[in-house]
């Protein structure tokens, strides 16, 4: 099975292709957070390489939602 780095900032923890992050990760993001990742996410789009922009957008907010919790 394939995996890449979790998508926080700093974090190697490796997951699934599908994931975008890790348990720890994922569940520190608010959940209307998670459901918007989830809501623009298109089954497959880990192997095509091409997340839509909705997605992008998600996923760049989230990332720096937990870089601002980190900072605090």
């Amino acid at each position: 099975m394939s995996r890449h780095t979790c998508h926080a900032t700093g974090c190697d923890r490796a997951v699934p292709p599908r994931m975008f992050m890790c348990k720890p990760h994922w569940y520190s993001l608010p959940k209307d957070m998670r459901d918007w990742i989830w809501a623009t996410y298109r089954p497959g789009q880990e192997v095509t390489k091409d997340p839509s922009p909705e997605y992008l957008e998600a996923a760049t907010a989230c990332v720096q939602y937990l870089e601002s919790k980190v900072a605090r």
